[in-house]
């Protein structure tokens, strides 16, 4: 079963670029048709759906990961909620990234279904970037 770590754990780190690309840009078009009141088109409504499943995708190679990783079972083993980084990779980081999965596709529905951008489709996809707090920078960066 660790022979698969190394691979999931590269996988993991190199997809969180096209997520953060793609939200960064899907971000980008919301204000930008928020703004101007454009009506929703069918490549806004595209670019909305490939961000979507690219933050499901690293959804669920992050749960394979936190199966697999060695690192979190030592950590589970020796719980210390005191030390920030024991906290940051068993619980903080993934329960975030399962906030702004969820948060993400509700804003993605919204999306689809409204003719124009809404405020309540803006404020989850601000909340949705601002899960991005939670990456562990420090360690994805290496």
């Amino acid at each position: 079963m660790n022979s698969i770590y190394p691979f999931i754990k590269t996988f993991h780190c190199m997809w969180a670029y096209v997520v953060v690309l793609s939200s960064i840009l899907l971000f980008a078009m919301v204000l930008y048709y928020f703004i101007t009141k454009k009506p929703v088109t069918r490549g806004l409504k595209k670019i909305s759906f490939y961000t979507v499943l690219s933050f499901h995708i690293q959804f669920l190679v992050g749960v394979v990961l936190y199966i697999v990783s060695p690192m979190i079972q030592g950590y589970w083993s020796n719980m210390n909620m005191k030390e920030s980084t024991i906290r940051l990779f068993t619980v903080e980081h993934p329960f975030m990234m399962f906030t702004a999965v969820i948060l993400i596709t509700i804003a993605n529905v919204k999306l689809k279904k409204s003719p124009i951008i809404k405020v309540s489709t803006l404020i989850f996809l601000i909340l949705s970037l601002l899960c991005f707090y939670m990456i562990p920078w420090s360690v994805w960066l290496q």
